[in-house]
């Protein structure tokens, strides 16, 4: 009896040390937590660029304004009316929101860290948790703020990805039984994504599509009751934006607008003959850009390699004497690597080639079998979350970088990797305890001084950022007059509109709802940016009989680098603001004019125009 208690106390003391340094991780992925939202407190959002809309939009209809009649969007409803509520509720306000996507950023933490448990254990769980926290969750890594978790530059970003990682968690489910239950709720989340972007549409269909190949390869197919409650989840939410903007458009119109989303789709294509556009996804330069990817991709598997057969020959075949020289000479090649010679803000360009072999890699393992093993939950986990990284990646698969918008589509695969190395290296290697604790300290020796370095250089930018924009639950950091004046002068502007008569309307040209949302001025028009996109292939002639048909009380112009655009002054020519610019001439007076020249790119200014005879 005695014996066997003590075998039992044996058998459960490892379980209960791992337990407890599993909570102790837990309670250090909090305390990042803290850490990188008090460094980057208020610093979060851009000025002028993207997240002024996000503001808004939701601050007009929440006041009765409907989308895509009175003001537009890119993307779908979703997002919008969702934040909308948000300000009905508590009343507008940039905190608000801030809060409400401080709690999805911590459902997604949750939903990778669970999701990476399953796959690889608590301990690539944590490690890649942490990488999330630090690297993707709220760092500035370019001169603009808006990409991070906090203040995103479009919302469909952030809860788009945790619809797709739910997505995951339901799959994997329904993969071993198809339920009703699960089939509605799969079908759900995957028509909630078709209410975002495209992107976002096209990863959870994907992933909703190797959840069911997997499904036929055990040659299981679900019954009609689970197929038919997948396709009523799949229905219901754009039916419901359907009946709701059946209300205010005919019905072709309300389909139309309920399908902005992946209808977009058609738009995203059009856009690659933006420079801008052509840049982020790496069609600017394809040939250069695939050689340099599939370079890196090549530089990160030998050095892959060379950590895991060093695990393997000091396991399997070097004598004791020279085991310590070998992990010693690879530890000090790793710092070396890390410190000196990876360019740590360029790794993105590895990663989708990565992915890619990894999911070519587990793909191969299902099709070599006829079912599912025993560890089948946990190969399927693998498998989709593999899916999911490489989709997310799609948009920028010749310029994979992990800052910019790499913060929500480079963001799976960058956690994939070290999970991959920590939780299942070790296995495939056949290695031991010191091989696979090699392999951990390897890969930790490696990552952390990228970490440290890029969170180095986002609060370096952080720091910078002192000078405050707005009042109250609007107040946010920006950087101070003498590095960039945007800030300063969006400040002024917002405060005169504030002490002006009510009732004004006010369009700012190229872009900047952020001063519509901050002096609570609406605008007069739907359109919220003037440039690129929207003013090329007759878009501009369109706004122009826009403003015509409700011209603007005001007309502020303020200086914005379009440079990316291909746009070195403002109005230069036919589809850069030439015509909106001509029809301001003809009916509008100055008004206010501070600073340089707004057009010209290479100086800061703005100019206020009011409409001639007022």
């Amino acid at each position: 009896m005695t014996r066997h208690g003590v075998q039992k106390a044996e058998v459960n003391r490892p379980n209960i040390r791992s337990g407890t340094l599993e909570c102790f991780g837990l309670l250090a992925l909090v305390g990042l937590v803290v850490f990188f939202t008090a460094v980057s407190w208020r610093k979060w959002p851009s000025v002028l660029i993207d997240f002024g809309r996000e503001l808004y939009l939701p601050w007009r209809l929440a006041n009765g304004a409907v989308l895509y009649r009175d003001v537009d969007d890119f993307f779908g409803p979703l997002s919008q009316y969702f934040n909308a509520a948000l300000f009905k509720v508590f009343g507008p306000g940039l905190m608000v929101l801030v809060t409400a996507n401080l709690l999805i950023f911590a459902g997604i933490l949750v939903a990778i860290y669970s999701l990476c448990r399953r796959a690889w254990g608590a301990g690539a769980a944590l490690v890649s948790s942490a990488i999330f926290i630090a690297v993707f969750g709220f760092s500035q890594l370019v001169i603009y703020g808006n990409y991070n978790y906090a203040t995103p530059y479009a919302h469909e970003a952030s809860h788009g990805l945790l619809i797709c990682l739910l997505l995951v968690i339901v799959l994997i489910r329904w993969v071993k039984e198809p339920t009703r239950l699960r089939s509605l709720l799969a079908g759900g989340l995957l028509g909630l994504s078709a209410l975002l972007k495209p992107e976002i549409l096209l990863a959870a269909g994907l992933v909703t599509l190797t959840a069911m190949a997997i499904r036929l390869r055990q040659s299981q197919r679900p019954g009609w009751d689970a197929i038919i409650a997948w396709a009523a989840g799949v229905v219901l939410p754009t039916s419901g934006f359907v009946i709701y903007f059946a209300v205010f458009f005919p019905w072709t119109e309300a389909v139309t607008a309920a399908c902005r989303g992946w209808l977009n789709v058609v738009a995203t294509t059009r856009f690659t003959s933006e420079i801008s556009q052509r840049g982020f996804i790496g069609f600017d330069q394809p040939w250069e850009n695939f050689l340099h990817h599939v370079w890196a991709t090549l530089l990160a598997c030998f050095v892959i390699a060379v950590v895991g057969g060093v695990a393997w020959l000091v396991e399997r075949r070097l004598r004791k004497e020279l085991r310590g020289f070998a992990i010693g000479l690879l530890i000090s090649g790793l710092i070396w690597l890390a410190c000196f010679e990876i360019s740590w803000i360029l790794i993105g360009r590895c990663l989708l080639g990565l992915v890619l072999i990894y999911t070519c890699v587990c793909g191969a393992g299902f099709i070599r079998t006829t079912g599912v093993a025993e560890d089948g939950e946990r190969q399927v986990a693998r498998l989709l979350l593999a899916v999911l990284a490489v989709a997310m990646m799609a948009r920028m698969v010749l310029n994979g970088r992990i800052y910019q918008y790499g913060f929500y589509q480079a963001a799976l695969a960058g956690l994939l990797v070290p999970a991959v190395l920590i939780g299942e290296l070790p296995v495939r290697l056949g290695t031991g305890r010191i091989g696979q604790t090699i392999i951990v300290v390897g890969t930790l020796v490696l990552l952390v001084p990228g970490v440290v370095i890029l969170a180095g250089e986002s609060h370096r930018l952080l720091h910078i950022k002192t000078f405050a924009v707005g009042e109250g639950v609007d107040r946010f950091y920006t950087y101070p007059p003498e590095i960039e004046s945007t800030g300063e002068m969006v400040s002024q502007i917002s405060e005169s509109l504030r002490q002006d008569r009510p009732g004004r309307t006010l369009v700012v040209l190229p872009e900047g709802e952020m001063l519509n949302y901050l002096a609570r001025v609406p605008s007069s028009v739907p359109p919220f940016m003037f440039f690129a996109m929207a003013t090329r292939a007759g878009g501009e002639a369109r706004i122009v009989n826009e403003l015509q048909r409700h011209p603007p009380d005001l007309i502020v112009i303020i200086s914005m680098d379009l440079r990316e655009f291909g746009v070195e002054y403002y109005g230069e020519r036919p589809g850069s603001g030439q015509q909106i610019l001509h029809w301001a001439a003809e009916n509008y007076e100055l008004a206010a004019a501070v600073g340089g020249d707004p057009l010209d790119y290479r100086q800061r200014g703005y100019i206020i125009l009011k409409r001639k005879g007022e």
